[in-house]
């Protein structure tokens, strides 16, 4: 098996760690690796604790990407006979790396879409979807949006909403609510995720559904309080625009209303940023030359994320106390008998925990963040069993399709192996 990475970082190096892993105690254990990166050493330090990666590995590095996809013949030793393309960068390599992939007959898969744009919300489309007729003909698949959240929350999300297909009675999904965590309790400030990305999405106004129609509000404006079920504090989690809404919108049409909450000392964080116009556009002008916004000084000036080796040292030292990633989908559920006109309202919730961050610390996965650690497992877990079943695969895939496709039995292998990766799953009746 063959792999080949568009960039390394944090949720890179524990994808491939996992990747190595499966294949080790599978009947797949000649796994090799190709890393295409823009600096060899960065790239190796991501696998600190993991040498064992690197001599398995090549590195290739090219300062600028478009390089490979204006002249890939160039390099076609390191990309012919992959089994999977994996576009660990930014979405804005998402359709390049995917062309590529079709050049070399090769599937791929990515972790986040462009979604912060006008056309997205009208046609409820990712730009990755106008290549779902070519990876067809060509027998490939395309793994989208991969990860904890999107990725194997829309995963288990999908899974019960096929599953209500086969009661002996009418459900309807009146509403669904995806509530995500993210918390950290550390004695420094600590950025689990790019704060520049984080400052771009968290800014959008964010879009929910109401009646099938799509809404904006402005951020931060509304909240709720929310009780997870690890974590043991109520808190309070506010509406955000991600992929999983565009995405369950459009395999799922007939759920009319959809939104997507997320709360937690770094989102609390934020919001201060925010509610003192510190993400705003508006210029600062030292001289009649000089333009330069709020939000660009900001982006600029807070901590950036810190090396792996630096994270393992705050989690050794407990400058880290307690860490949680946590994504809830609470399926509201209208129950028609068919014997009477009793209506029964239940609501159904899914979704997985991940609270165990300080005990990465003896594993081959220190010094990943409580979000980076999760993020990779969830999709190199999806991604190897994608590639152990791809003749049921093809064209371009929606997480929450996919236990339709694989069925119930490696449904439940998926789920097992989140379990052994210390990922708590959530389903039960409230």
């Amino acid at each position: 098996m063959k792999i080949v990475f568009f960039g390394v970082g944090a949720v890179c190096s524990v994808m491939a760690t996992l990747l190595d892993e499966l294949s080790n105690k599978s009947k797949q254990k000649d796994i090799n690796f190709v890393f295409v990166v823009r600096n060899i050493k960065k790239a190796q330090g991501h696998f600190f604790k993991n040498s064992n990666i690197l001599n398995k590995s090549d590195f290739l590095e090219i300062k600028h990407f478009e390089e490979i996809f204006e002249d890939s013949k160039k390099y076609e030793k390191y990309l012919q006979n992959s089994d999977i393309f994996i576009n660990s960068s930014t979405p804005s390599f998402n359709l390049p790396i995917m062309n590529l992939a079709l050049k070399y007959n090769t599937n791929y898969a990515d972790l986040a879409s462009d979604i912060y744009k006008d056309e997205i919300i009208s046609t409820l489309k990712f730009d990755q979807q106008i290549l779902e007729n070519e990876f067809k003909s060509q027998n490939l698949f395309a793994l989208i949006n991969l990860g904890i959240s999107p990725g194997i929350t829309n995963f288990l999300i999908g899974e019960k909403i096929h599953s209500l297909k086969n009661l002996p009675y009418e459900v309807k999904i009146k509403k669904l609510e995806i509530n995500l965590l993210e918390e950290i309790q550390s004695k420094k400030l600590i950025f689990s995720w790019s704060p520049k990305v984080a400052i771009d999405e968290l800014a959008f106004p964010p879009v929910f559904y109401k009646k099938n129609r799509p809404k904006t509000i402005e951020p931060f404006s509304k909240s709720k309080v929310y009780k997870f079920p690890y974590f043991r504090n109520i808190v309070d989690i506010y509406p955000v625009f991600q992929e999983e809404l565009i995405s369950l919108k459009q395999s799922f049409p007939q759920i009319e209303n959809l939104k997507l909450f997320v709360g937690g000392s770094e989102i609390e964080l934020m919001k201060n940023l925010y509610q003192l116009n510190l993400f705003s556009n508006k210029y600062c002008y030292e001289n009649s030359d000089s333009k330069i916004s709020i939000n660009t000084i900001i982006k600029n000036i807070v901590p950036k994320m810190k090396t792996p080796e630096i994270v393992e040292d705050y989690i050794k030292k407990k400058t880290i106390k307690y860490a949680e990633f946590s994504a809830v989908a609470d399926i509201y559920l209208e129950i028609l008998y068919p014997q009477n006109d009793k209506r029964i309202s239940t609501i159904e919730s899914v979704g997985l925990s991940f609270n165990k961050y300080t005990e990465l610390v003896k594993t081959a996965y220190s010094g990943s963040t409580y979000v980076s650690y999760p993020t990779g497992v969830a999709a190199g877990i999806l991604i190897y069993y994608s590639l152990l079943n791809k003749k049921r695969l093809s064209g371009v895939i929606l997480s929450e399709n996919l236990p339709e496709l694989f069925e119930h039995t490696v449904n439940d292998i998926i789920k097992r192996e989140l379990g052994n990766y210390k990922i708590n799953l959530i389903n039960q009746i409230k």
